[in-house]
């Protein structure tokens, strides 16, 4: 990275090398005509976080971020066909503010191009000489990315009557424990992935490696986090999603629903569980139990908890040398809590 780049330039940068990688890679063994499925998704856009930091912990780790350039694309890649599973079972329509994969293309070429997806990472990862180890890292945190989907399918309060396993599994009560277990499979499984895999790129040891599996692992509850912020109360223009989704989704895996839950006084929770455990939410339900919510004071301290979380991310590094690089994984924690998107 040059080191006269800020945090904003250096995403910018690593976007554009990793895409054409990932371009190639999808449209290598795919028919023309399926490849407009697949390219679909990326060409939508998105943070390219993960990838930021699967190159980044390469660098901080004494690597060189060039030779992570195939893990990172296939840590982009898994994170995008999770998102093609994720909008199927929640039948999410809008992701990026258009037509999400299934919606646009058809439930039978959405799970084709996630089977793809899939296949494609471990070409990449077969192309680096630690291939073994990526490879045994992405098998082990998919697993816990299944188990952490799992759970946030049921603690959802209503809906899915169709679905047995769901009915007999649902979880009417969860604790912030649970939610924090939850959070820790589905979405710090990636984090903790990709900055394992930049330190193993870099050769790193198990102490190293060690260290940046607890700064992924804080970095992702901290995103995720901000994320269920901005599922109550992002605006839609910027975050491509309606406001309120979890609401309207019956998600109990929510954090500021669940602190929310916790200052409420009677009469206001039970209204807010009602419309929560609601089949069909109108507008009118909706804009009072964010109302309600947003009273309790959750918006504040979910950014706090955020924080925390992002600065014990921080500390989880203090094993490296100071360096541009483990500068800019500073800053993109930051970047993380006080996101608008």
């Amino acid at each position: 990275m040059r080191k006269s780049q800020g945090l904003a330039e250096v995403l910018d940068e690593i976007t554009r090398s990793v895409e054409p990688v990932i371009y190639d890679a999808l449209s290598e063994n795919a028919s023309p005509e399926f490849q407009e499925v697949l390219l679909y998704p990326v060409k939508a856009g998105g943070k390219r976080i993960r990838p930021a930091v699967l190159m980044l912990s390469c660098e901080a780790a004494g690597g060189n971020p060039e030779d992570s350039l195939n893990a990172a694309a296939a840590i982009e890649l898994i994170h995008n066909y999770t998102l093609i599973i994720d909008d199927i079972i929640d039948h999410g329509e809008v992701r990026r503010s258009r037509p999400t994969l299934w919606k646009k293309y058809g439930l039978a070429m959405a799970l084709l191009a996630a089977v793809q997806y899939r296949e494609v990472v471990s070409e990449l990862l077969l192309r680096s000489r630690n291939a073994s180890r990526l490879l045994s890292i992405v098998d082990l945190y998919v697993m816990r990315l299944v188990e952490g989907e799992r759970l946030d399918v049921l603690f959802e309060q209503v809906g899915r009557e169709d679905d047995p396993y769901v009915a007999e599994h649902r979880r009417l009560n969860v604790s912030f424990d649970d939610y924090v277990d939850m959070v820790v499979r589905k979405t710090s499984s990636l984090y903790e992935a990709s900055a394992m895999m930049g330190a193993v790129e870099a050769g790193a040891g198990d102490t190293v490696v060690e260290a940046f599996r607890g700064f992924g692992l804080n970095l992702g509850v901290s995103f995720q986090i901000v994320d269920d912020l901005l599922d109550l109360f992002g605006s839609a223009s910027e975050t491509g999603k309606q406001v309120g989704k979890d609401v309207l989704e019956h998600k109990l895996g929510n954090m500021l629903i669940l602190r929310g839950l916790e200052r409420m006084d009677g009469e206001s929770k039970r209204f807010f569980l009602s419309v929560l455990r609601s089949k069909q939410v109108s507008q009118e339900d909706l804009d009072e139990a964010l109302s309600i919510l947003a009273r309790t004071g959750v918006r504040e301290n979910a950014v706090r908890e955020a924080w925390l979380f992002s600065e014990k991310a921080k500390s989880m590094l203090s094993v490296l040398p100071d360096s541009k690089a483990k500068r800019l994984l500073f800053e993109l924690a930051d970047y993380v809590v006080y996101r608008n998107k």
